[in-house]
């Protein structure tokens, strides 16, 4: 993670580290954040999925998704809500790759819809069912790119490593376009519910 760079933020607590980052949107308070906190991802992880390329992936995961969440939630015991997020990822991963191609379809329409995440859907879009004909005609408007990334990640259950391997993308674009083509999916479904 040499890309994140510390200096005097290394010595913050990791509250004043989170509302300088909630403030300024500076990614150098949540680097430091992260640096501090990745041994203990990275070792849950490992804990959770029984494989290491797995929790190095997940690790990587679990970065943006403290990255957006932050942005637009506020946290009291960053280490007791940090555990609960990798758990969760940790189901996430282990139910994507057990997963039938329906299945997989199934768990994104789940992440799509999930309450605490539903940053880009209004509470009574939450009512709405999403059905996996209903997803295939949201993933085919996002761009090409996102659209290979979601369908390998997501439908075809390969790791972030093995879609960078096979769109020659870097692991960053592969990350970036899954995220974006994740939120343009819950713009779509917010915009064609009800």
């Amino acid at each position: 993670m040499s890309y994140f760079k510390t200096s005097s933020n290394s010595k913050l607590s990791d509250e004043e580290l989170i509302k300088k980052f909630r403030f300024s949107h500076d990614n150098s308070y949540l680097g430091e954040l992260f640096l501090r906190y990745t041994p203990y991802v990275f070792g849950v992880a490992v804990k959770h999925l029984q494989n290491q390329k797995d929790a190095e992936d997940l690790t990587l995961t679990t970065y943006n998704k403290i990255s957006s969440d932050l942005k637009r939630i506020e946290v009291m015991d960053f280490k007791k809500w940090l555990y609960k997020l990798i758990v969760d990822q940790c189901n996430i991963e282990k139910k994507k790759k057990s997963a039938s191609n329906e299945e997989s379809k199934m768990i994104l329409i789940e992440e799509l819809t999930k309450e605490e995440d539903n940053l880009f859907i209004n509470t009574d879009a939450k009512n709405t069912t999403l059905d996996t004909n209903s997803l295939r005609l949201a993933i085919d408007t996002l761009n090409e790119s996102q659209k290979m990334c979601i369908d390998l990640f997501y439908i075809q259950n390969k790791s972030y490593q093995e879609v960078s391997e096979i769109t020659g993308y870097s692991l960053n674009q592969v990350k970036t376009n899954i995220q974006n083509g994740k939120r343009l999916l819950k713009t779509y479904i917010e915009n064609n519910s009800n």
